[in-house]
């Protein structure tokens, strides 16, 4: 047993604190799912406008004349194809080129 006398009112209080504490911060998660809920169906929507756009600029740049392999050369990208993610370039191709360009500047 404990040698201190609890205040039972006081208990009830810390326990009532203890309780909101944790309601708030489920209510806090659920309110940051709805948001980045909201978050990812504008994206979605932004993607479909922009890849309904992209198809008919597509479509104008044949209809004026452009071949499909004349357009992929002056890097547009066909709709539906997904774009190659661009190679990070290492430290060691960054030194020797750029020893090479400060070799050719001396």
């Amino acid at each position: 047993m404990s040698d201190a006398i609890l205040n039972p009112d006081e208990a009830a209080q810390r326990a009532r604190e203890l309780i909101e504490a944790d309601v708030n911060a489920r209510v806090e998660a659920v309110r940051q799912v709805v948001s980045a809920t909201n978050d990812a169906d504008d994206a979605e929507r932004r993607w479909k406008d922009a890849t309904a756009a992209h198809d008919r600029a597509w479509r104008a740049a044949l209809d004026a004349g452009w071949s499909e392999k004349d357009l992929r050369a002056t890097g547009a990208r066909a709709p539906g194809q997904t774009s190659r993610p661009r190679r990070a370039r290492t430290a060691n191709s960054r030194s020797s080129s750029g020893a090479s360009s400060a070799s050719l500047e001396e």
